[in-house]
């Protein structure tokens, strides 16, 4: 679990800045380009500024996940069930977690290469996307030390910019089902409102 945490740091860097692109090739390009971008960040690093170079990478990758949608395919059923200001409370918290879990983890993989293939698939993002459709874009992970780790990144083209919705490891350790496994004791025994508190306490949240 640690390493995949890891991975998940790196990839929420490398996949997420400026995602914007036209067709799945175009995807590829622009994850290649800026892919070396978001590590020469994380090079910057140099154990005085690394809350800075931490900041600088999530000012890049936020903007293009959509943490609404993750969260609701976190969440589940009871999202449905949720009102207005839970699922609000609910993504707010989401991505403090995600931040917060992940964006410490990141500069560990400074020294890392990415290697995003040619072969992005796109399929009909069916009812989950209201027939828009989802492009998954697949890269080779190379840490300075271990073994190389496949990824694949969920996006979706919402006007001119695609936005991650998920991410998965060797085709085994998925980002939103992993979370959907850790929520679902926690809505079974606290409902919405328990696992609001849960994250508003682990986060730090008032």
């Amino acid at each position: 679990m640690k390493k995949m945490q890891l991975m998940t740091a790196l990839s929420i860097g490398v996949l997420s800045i400026n995602l914007a692109f036209a067709t799945p090739k175009q995807a590829v390009e622009q994850v290649r380009d800026n892919a070396g971008q978001v590590l020469n960040i994380l090079k910057q690093a140099n154990g005085r500024n690394d809350a800075a170079v931490r900041k600088q990478a999530e000012d890049y990758a936020t903007p293009y996940f959509d943490f609404a949608l993750m969260t609701r395919l976190a969440v589940g059923a009871p999202w449905n069930r949720a009102s207005e200001a839970q699922k609000q409370t609910l993504v707010q918290e989401f991505r403090k977690m995600l931040i917060r879990v992940y964006a410490s983890q990141m500069l560990r993989y400074k020294n890392a290469q990415v290697q995003v293939k040619d072969n992005a698939v796109a399929k009909d993002g069916g009812s989950l996307l209201r027939g828009k459709q989802i492009v998954e874009v697949r890269a080779t992970i190379k840490p300075t030390s271990g073994q190389p780790v496949e990824a694949v990144f969920s996006t979706y083209k919402d006007g001119n910019i695609y936005r991650v919705f998920n991410v998965s490891f060797e085709g085994v350790f998925k980002l939103v089902e992993s979370q959907r496994q850790q929520f679902k004791p926690i809505l079974d025994a606290k409902g919405v409102d328990g696992l609001i508190a849960e994250l508003k306490s682990k986060n730090g949240s008032r």
